[in-house]
């Protein structure tokens, strides 16, 4: 523990994130070094000052190239921390957030006090879709939902891949007509183009939907539009289901 809280303080400290930082922090660092030489200098060693401005010359000199490359490597290690926390925090396939990412960012968004929809995404039929055409074409339809995603999304929406064929969007400050909107363009029928020889495959989503408190912890919207998902399973896929006790009660 102790190892990763002093190499997040050396990233934090001396790496190089900003232009001005490339100046200031060497800077600093020969500062710091010529007063602990002359300190040194003048308590241990007995020089006198000709002496030592000599031999402090000559030293800043020698420290030079070892700072910069020093420099060098902690911004490079920063940079190399950064990219590693961002793949583990993204599904590899789709380029989306994972279950983790979305269920944090969202999290936050309803701990801050926005409120709107949470909605969960499953392709329907998936598990037939990979026994007849194989994990390949089903890996092209989970890219196909995350595009299909993207281009539903508002910019202030989050979405991600929460598991298998399930994927999640947090929608704030979404009115109930727009979020029927937005169920209708998720759920119409995206083409998968196979061989040439064969027709493509119609792939439908169904979504599952549930109005978000403010504070309310997410995942207990979650839980709600993993309901309205099941109901809209139930009701014949391909649709959007807002939870609500009535839906709810059909089901049941």
């Amino acid at each position: 523990m102790m190892k990763h809280t002093i190499m997040e303080w050396m990233l934090r400290t001396f790496a190089l994130e900003r232009r001005r930082d490339y100046i200031v922090k060497p800077l600093i660092m020969l500062i710091v070094f010529a007063i602990l030489y002359t300190v040194a200098g003048v308590l241990l060693l007995k020089h006198d000052w000709r002496e030592l401005l000599a031999s402090l010359f000559t030293a800043v000199l020698v420290q030079l190239p070892f700072i910069g490359i020093g420099f060098t490597l902690v911004s490079y290690m920063g940079r190399v921390q950064d990219q590693l926390a961002d793949l583990a925090l993204t599904d590899m396939l789709t380029g989306l957030p994972n279950r983790r990412a979305f269920v944090a960012q969202a999290g936050r968004a309803q701990a801050d006090g926005a409120a709107g929809f949470v909605l969960i995404i499953d392709a329907d039929h998936f598990k037939r879709i990979n026994d007849t055409w194989g994990h390949a074409v089903g890996d092209r339809c989970l890219q196909a939902i995350a595009k299909r995603l993207n281009d539903v999304r508002r910019a202030e929406d989050l979405v991600g891949r929460i598991g298998g064929e399930e994927f999640g969007a947090y929608m704030p400050y979404c009115t109930m007509e727009e979020i029927h909107q937005i169920g209708g363009r998720l759920c119409g029928a995206i083409m998968i183009n196979l061989r040439e020889e064969r027709d493509p495959l119609r792939l439908t989503l169904s979504v599952g939907a549930a109005e978000t408190q403010p504070y309310e912890m997410i995942e207990a919207a979650l839980s709600r539009a993993d309901q309205a998902l099941y109901a809209a399973k139930a009701a014949g896929r391909a649709r959007l289901v807002v939870w609500s006790r009535r839906a709810m009660d059909r089901v049941a």
